[in-house]
């Protein structure tokens, strides 16, 4: 016959995970849940007992003596290197829940699910790219990222969500570019940059190619973020695919980080690069029956000014509280943009929320 069982832990994490997150978990079918095979094990366990099971965090108080005599147990394992006791963690049949439930099941959940059931290899492109962008965080941080953390940056709450596809895609090597021609017949010479000649790639259109458009917009970006009193160099494509987790310190030396010339830093790179990709869209697809089309130099300033501009805007009106928690602190949107605005001497010390302002970036000068 069961007794009552008092389970006492150090933390919060059996009361969490196997009370008060565990509907949500198996509705997931347990996706992305650290340490998964232990609790499974002992959820299901704990399933087939009739009587009481409690759960409760350890108290200092009452708790001390078997606290400290469990530590020394402990303890006095590790330092004669026992080997850890192998825990079964078999499940009962009839108690095991399996898969997502449906009714809560989201498109989500289940691509990733589908993804963890099999094994799919990472495309070399891919590897490439991600490799890439790790060994540049890596110099700069010293830290080696792992390739989860770049994905995830890639959805930076800063970058437009349209931009993330496309960084996402960039990646991946998926845009339709480059190599990808190479393999269709009688289509070969799409893969072929027509100014310079060479394999019209991501890493070419964006940072290579002589076409006007590129060499202009990383000019523009360039004079605003020298305004911050930063140092600039033209982006490389690994650069760009690691916008989300660049970190940027104060020149003078120390240590102390600047998160909002972080944000803006997110925002220039991102908005400018998305803005050569559609300017070269433009260029080799919309005006492909016009032979030696291009954009002009005024008109490529003036797509870049107002891109910026639009961000800038954005920014001003999430700083309304009818966004509740979504607004931006307004403070954080003045650091990001300060020392870049248009006669910004002649504005008012909070200009988020004078929209009789015409608040803007100025073009750099010819």
């Amino acid at each position: 016959m069961d007794v009552p069982l008092n389970l006492v832990s150090e933390t919060k994490c059996l009361v969490n995970e196997l009370v008060k997150d565990l509907a949500r978990t198996e509705d997931k079918g347990w996706l992305d849940t650290p340490n998964q095979s232990i609790l499974r094990a002992i959820v299901n366990t704990l399933r087939q007992r009739c009587a009481p099971t409690t759960f409760r965090q350890v108290n200092p108080r009452e708790d001390r003596q078997p606290r400290n005599t469990a530590l020394k147990e402990a303890t006095k394992a590790q330092n004669e290197g026992r080997s850890p006791t192998q825990v079964d963690t078999s499940l009962e049949a009839t108690f095991n829940m399996s898969g997502a439930r449906l009714n809560a099941l989201t498109q989500r959940v289940a691509y990733r699910s589908i993804r963890t059931r099999k094994n799919i290899e990472d495309r070399r492109a891919t590897l490439r790219n991600i490799t890439r962008a790790t060994e540049h965080i890596a110099g700069h941080t010293k830290i080696r990222p792992k390739a989860e953390e770049i994905w995830k940056s890639l959805r930076h709450k800063d970058i437009r969500r349209t931009i993330s596809d496309f960084l996402w895609k960039t990646a991946h090597n998926a845009h339709k570019c480059g190599e990808f021609w190479e393999a269709i017949p009688n289509y070969e010479d799409r893969g072929t940059c027509k100014h310079c000649d060479t394999t019209d790639s991501m890493e070419h259109i964006l940072t290579d190619c002589v076409a006007p458009g590129q060499e202009t917009v990383w000019r523009l970006a360039s004079d605003l973020w020298r305004k911050k009193k930063l140092q600039w160099t033209k982006p490389r494509i690994d650069e760009i695919l690691t916008v989300g987790m660049r970190r940027w310190k104060n020149p003078s030396g120390k240590k102390a980080r600047r998160p909002c010339a972080e944000r803006l830093w997110r925002i220039l790179i991102s908005e400018s690069a998305f803005l050569i990709w559609k300017l070269r869209c433009e260029r080799v697809i919309g005006h492909a029956d016009e032979e030696g089309w291009c954009h002009t130099e005024a008109a490529i300033k003036a797509r870049w000014v107002r891109v910026v501009n639009e961000r800038l805007h954005l920014d001003m009106a999430m700083t309304h509280r009818r966004y509740g928690r979504k607004a931006l602190n307004r403070n954080q949107v003045l650091g990001t943009w300060i020392n870049t605005l248009h006669d910004e001497l002649a504005l008012p010390d909070d200009w988020t929320m004078q929209n009789w302002v015409l608040v803007g970036i100025e073009p750099a000068p010819d």
